[in-house]
């Protein structure tokens, strides 16, 4: 499955600082609002243990690294324009924004806890703060969804089915999709006769997608700025500071450290630059502030539900028709099927599928196998 987190946040929040830091490519950042005026795309990765080290063999990977046994698996990251109060009706940048959060399967919700007046914020204003953005993108898709209502009553009205396949008429510019729109039907209770919804079902209906199927993660940045982040945690947030990631990303790119996770420093750096990175790696092993990569992987294999599977050509050797060892790392739902598998891989396969093998056991599996994480699996096709 295609995975696209985006970035969102009131202006001024740092988020291009921090897609910069993600995807090491480098955008307008600036300390005024609607620095971001387009969305901008790029590609960030979330880490995994990579099955290699099991069989004593280097992988290939055709997209992503592999690094020390992690495997590094690409994902794409959305910089989106600022959000106002607003926004859902198109005030500033909203309906550019509204645009680029359609496609996202996830989002950052980055919270500054400075003012616009350089004061710091108070816990309970930050949160109020990050209500405010969630509600305005609740609004907008809510506002979406009841559009032209009536019209799509009627329309629908001859139709056969469950509600479901009903609203998957209207909700589809989303990206939702059936078990989906089923997934939020079951956490609320709608109505039946969709001519009996009212504003509030709506709102409901909206709330749920962007809590269940399309997750929003509150961030705090800045934290290197706050004295104390743990009652930040205590509400589900996490903290980071974007400049931090930003500094380690320009770091590996000259040469300044040799990875960007233990940041040892490379003969390159000078005593100030160790002192920097230093400062930089005790505020990670004290538990201050977070890296985002660890974030950006806990969002999506645990918040989101995902696996990473690898398919392979040989079961024995686990590796393509060239010899490559575990080219391949596909994010998958954690109750998608080796079926589902094939389909990913290419249409044609999925349309031919004979069996799958299990890559560890040699085990035959049919297609309605669910996978798990880390699974190896060889698809046999017409």
């Amino acid at each position: 499955m295609d995975v696209v987190i985006g970035i969102a946040g009131k202006p001024n929040a740092g988020k291009s600082t921090l897609f910069s830091a993600m995807t090491g490519t480098m955008v307008a950042i600036g300390d005024y609002q609607f620095t971001t005026t387009e969305t901008s795309k790029g590609v960030a990765y979330i880490v995994s243990k990579c099955p290699h080290t099991e069989i004593n063999k280097e992988c290939n990977p055709r997209r992503g690294r592999c690094f020390s046994g992690s495997r590094y698996i690409p994902v794409e990251i959305l910089d989106i324009p600022g959000l106002i109060e607003g926004s859902g009706n198109g005030k500033g940048m909203g309906n550019k924004f509204m645009d680029s959060i359609r496609g996202a399967s996830a989002m950052i919700n980055l919270i500054s806890p400075v003012s616009d007046g350089k004061e710091m914020l108070s816990a309970q204003e930050i949160e109020y703060g990050a209500k405010e953005v969630e509600n305005e993108i609740i609004y907008w898709f809510s506002s979406r969804l009841g559009s032209e209502w009536d019209k799509f009553c009627r329309k629908v009205s001859h139709m056969q089915g469950p509600l479901e396949e009903k609203l998957l008429h209207k909700v589809g510019f989303f990206g939702i999709g059936l078990d989906e729109i089923k997934k939020i039907l079951n956490y609320g209770n709608f109505p039946e006769n969709l001519s009996a919804w009212n504003e509030e079902n709506m709102e409901n209906f909206s709330r749920i997608a962007m809590t269940e199927i399309r997750p929003i993660r509150r961030i705090v940045n800045k934290g290197d700025l706050l004295e104390k982040t743990e009652e930040f945690r205590t509400k589900n947030m996490s903290v980071i500071s974007a400049d931090y990631e930003l500094s380690i990303q320009r770091a590996y790119s000259a040469g300044i450290i040799s990875d960007m996770e233990t940041l040892a420093p490379t003969d390159k750096a000078t005593q100030k630059q160790v002192d920097a990175l230093e400062r930089i790696q005790s505020d990670f092993r004290k538990g201050k502030i977070d890296r985002i990569q660890k974030i950006l992987t806990d969002m999506i294999k645990i918040q989101m539900e995902n696996i990473v599977v690898y398919p392979v050509y040989d079961e024995s050797k686990w590796c393509d028709k060239e010899g490559k060892v575990l080219p391949d790392a596909f994010i998958m739902k954690n109750t998608d099927t080796a079926l589902d598998l094939a389909f990913a891989v290419h249409t044609e396969i999925g349309q031919g599928f004979i069996r799958a093998i299990n890559g560890r056991n040699r085990m035959i599996l049919g297609k309605n196998y669910e996978m798990k994480d880390s699974d190896v699996i060889r698809i046999v096709s017409k």
